[in-house]
Parts: C-alpha cells; structure tokens; sequence
C-alpha cells in the first residue's frame, strides 16, 4: 500500500500552523509578550519586538505617521487576530507609512510587528486610560470577513427558516423535513 498521503497531510497541517510574516522578520520578535504584558506594564518592555493584533477601532493619517487605534485580540497559531469577545485593552500603532483609513477601516483586522515606545495617556469616553504605544515595523491586513460582506446567507430559508440547517425545523406551517416542497 502506498503511503502518498502522508506526506501531503503531514503539509497540509504544518502549513496551517505558518507565521503571518516571514522568519527573517519574525527572528528577534519576542513572542512571549502579549498585549495584556503591555497594558499591565508598557514601561517594563520599551523597545522590545512583538507581535500583535487585533481590531481596528481608528485609523488617523496625521503629518509624517498614521496612527491606529487597535482593539487588542489574541493571536492563533496563524498570527491571526482571534474572533472573541474578549481583548486584552487598547494600543496605539504608529506607521511612518500613509495607512488610508478607507482601508484599515474601523472593523479590520490586523496583526503588526514593531517596537514599543512607551505610553501614552488618553481618555476613552470620560475616563483616563494608559495606551500602550507601538512603532509599526510590519503590519499584515487580514481579508474583511465574509459576514460583513455578506450578512445574510443564500441558504437561509427565507422567508420561513432555515431549510439546510435544521432537518427539524418547525416553521410557521408546522415542522417539516427539508424538501417538502419536492
């Protein structure tokens, strides 16, 4: 029996595990640091490499820099921004490079290397907060989602449910299998 398979598999599942960025770029990031390390103590890290993402909340083009006001979200294996309902705070992300804010649109999501450079005090709605400030060295726009794209699926069953989801599904004529009207 051959065994073709194996080494296709055994790619296929290391490739899903890759970096968002090259392993010349990631070799001096210290990975070990999070984005809850830099809002716990930002001061304790300054001009460390990481890595981190998450979603953004702004994006203000100012004279020489693009700043980024980033919800914070941890990484997978992938380097990419997890979907969750937890974060671990707030950061600022500063390019030297023109970011167009149509594009790093409130809602992306982002995973950037850079070196952090301090912090710095702000107020989110009328209370103070510490933002954690970062040089941005390389940032990676991850694809909008599918959802924002495209809110409602073709195969939902309008009007009346959702036909290929539930084989049970009681609709307002009563439960039926999918197919009924075959």
């Amino acid at each position: 029996m051959q065994r073709w398979w194996l080494p296709v598999a055994l790619a296929v599942l290391l490739g899903g595990c890759a970096s968002a960025f090259p392993k010349e770029v990631m070799r001096d990031v210290n990975t070990a640091i999070t984005a809850e390390d830099l809002r716990r103590d930002p001061a304790a890290y300054q001009g460390a490499r990481v890595i981190v993402g998450g979603e953004i909340l702004s994006t203000q083009p100012r004279p020489g820099q693009t700043e980024i006001e980033l919800l914070a979200r941890r990484l997978d294996d992938g380097d990419a921004p997890e979907y969750s309902d937890r974060s671990a705070g707030r950061l600022l992300l500063r390019s030297p490079d023109f970011l167009d804010p149509a594009v790093y649109a409130p809602g992306r999501r982002v995973t950037v290397i850079g070196t952090v450079a301090g912090v710095e005090d702000r107020k989110v709605g009328e209370l103070p907060y510490r933002y954690p400030v970062i040089t941005v060295e390389r940032i990676r726009l991850w694809p909008p989602d599918v959802v924002q794209q495209y809110p409602y699926s073709p195969f939902w069953g309008w009007p009346y449910g959702p036909y290929f989801y539930d084989p049970f599904y009681y609709g307002p004529r009563g439960p039926y299998w999918p197919g009924w009207w075959w």
